[in-house]
């Protein structure tokens, strides 16, 4: 990790920075979506995810089925 001024805030202080900079981009409505729309983020089960998407598939497949897509991005 690089270290610098900014990694020298705490949780607090990042959340109200990170808050101020949504508010100032978004709006205070869109601020609101956002916090409304992340707090449902990461509350799914990713083990019973990745087994639904990966279900069946070998390490290589998984490998070249990404290799290939961010190839394709390129």
């Amino acid at each position: 990790m690089l270290l610098n001024e900014k990694s020298k805030f705490t949780d607090r202080e990042i959340i109200e920075k990170g808050s101020r900079a949504l508010i100032r981009e978004l709006g205070y409505s869109g601020f609101l979506r956002f916090i409304r729309h992340s707090e449902g983020v990461g509350k799914e089960d990713y083990l019973k995810l990745e087994n639904e998407i990966f279900n069946d598939m070998s390490l290589d497949a998984i490998f070249d089925n990404a290799k290939n897509h961010w190839e394709d991005k390129e």
